[in-house]
């Protein structure tokens, strides 16, 4: 595919639906809640200007954004003056035009789960807090005199134990302190930075539940997902 102007268009229309979007709700004034937002396709694109057409349901229509480079304002001022210059033009526009929206120009879908490291600490550490919440000695005697068990805790470090301990005690108050830092985290981290990467509904979900049991390490993958 030698032709720039189709190779451009084939690029744009199969991987950058949110940005051709977000050109026709900032450019051409349509209101999100009405547009088909998987009709939205480039039909025309040179050094002069790009053509979109989209559908909208109110009323039922199909109709076409065409738009200038010179009258696509966007935040880095640049200007179209060869094929060259069309790719930075169309990041530029879809940055202007997500930030316009207070959105990025990236969408999170994608559930990153728990690395290795993290699934062996958190989870057991609910599972140890929950039951010893209710009763200490229910893990006490599980583990008192399992074979395996006691030839572990030799080489554990006396660290361990300490904690182990100190989780009998006051598991109750432990539950409360991680359910109040990780709704906090939620509240105003998870929540504010998944709307502003447009997160599906189910992703959303996803990422609430493994927040409240990691905590933090959800946050880092979050912040992988959206550089």
């Amino acid at each position: 595919m030698s032709d720039p102007s189709a190779r451009i268009i084939s690029h744009m229309n199969k991987d950058h639906q949110l940005s051709l979007n977000d050109y026709v709700i900032i450019y051409g004034s349509v209101n999100p809640k009405y547009l088909v937002e998987d009709s939205v396709q480039i039909v025309k694109i040179d050094t002069n200007q790009i053509i979109i057409e989209y559908d909208v349901i109110k009323p039922p229509a199909t109709r076409t954004l065409a738009l200038y480079w010179t009258d696509a304002k966007e935040n880095d001022n640049l200007k179209v003056e060869s094929w060259s210059d069309i790719k930075g033009k169309l990041i530029s526009m879809a940055n202007y035009c997500a930030e316009k929206q207070g959105y990025a120009s990236k969408k999170i879908t994608k559930i990153l789960g728990p690395n290795f490291l993290d699934f062996i600490i958190m989870y057991p550490t609910w599972i140890i807090l929950i039951l010893n919440s209710y009763n200490p000695s229910i893990l006490r005697n599980l583990f008192v005199n399992d074979q395996w068990f006691n030839k572990i805790i030799k080489y554990l470090p006396q660290f361990v134990f300490s904690g182990y301990k100190f989780s009998e005690v006051h598991a109750l108050k432990l539950i409360y302190t991680l359910t109040f830092l990780h709704l906090g985290e939620i509240i105003f981290i998870t929540i504010p930075l998944l709307k502003k990467y447009r997160a599906p509904n189910n992703v959303k979900l996803a990422y609430y539940i493994l927040n409240f049991i990691e905590g933090f390490p959800v946050l880092l993958r979050l912040k992988k997902l959206a550089k």
